[in-house]
């Protein structure tokens, strides 16, 4: 069943589609959707942020998800594009966290979530995961949530 919802969600389109059921996917997995996608709106890389507490026992976290459809390539990772994901990231990193972040979830610790329907592929991976090593600190994270991660999160809520 996983490889069934894994191979859909790869097929996705980003608008209207794959961050169309972002946000009830969250609410169902018990975090708290506090901005959804908008159209015609200024979202600073921002696609989808939430609260809350995705694992028993950890602290509640601010969940800021950037999402492109299929696969991480090299052109939807930094294709020189503004709809690419590299400067997706950086405009959260500068614009939205610092901004645009409600007060009451400034002192909560951030993840910025890299979310695809399909997988980071090899020639891409380095930079990511550079970029991920340079931009991390005690209060950002950042997590990968690719096909497979996803397909979990709706076989464990929707379809549980």
């Amino acid at each position: 069943m996983k490889l069934i919802v894994r191979e859909y969600l790869a097929s996705l389109k980003e608008r209207d589609e794959l961050d169309a059921i972002l946000p009830d996917l969250l609410s169902e997995l018990g975090l708290t959707v506090f901005s959804r996608p908008g159209k015609g709106t200024r979202q600073d890389g921002v696609d989808v942020a939430a609260v809350g507490k995705i694992l028993d026992g950890c602290d509640e976290k601010v969940y800021l998800l950037s999402i492109k459809s299929g696969d991480l390539t090299r052109d939807s990772w930094d294709g020189g594009s503004p709809q690419s994901l590299r400067p997706s990231l950086d405009e959260i990193i500068d614009t939205y966290i610092p901004n645009r972040l409600p007060n009451e979830h400034r002192n909560k610790p951030i993840v910025i979530c890299l979310c695809f329907g399909g997988d980071i592929k090899e020639q891409v991976r380095s930079q990511v995961e550079g970029f991920i090593a340079n931009n991390k600190n005690d209060n950002l994270e950042f997590e990968e949530w690719n096909g497979d991660k996803l397909a979990d999160f709706i076989l464990s809520s929707f379809l549980r």
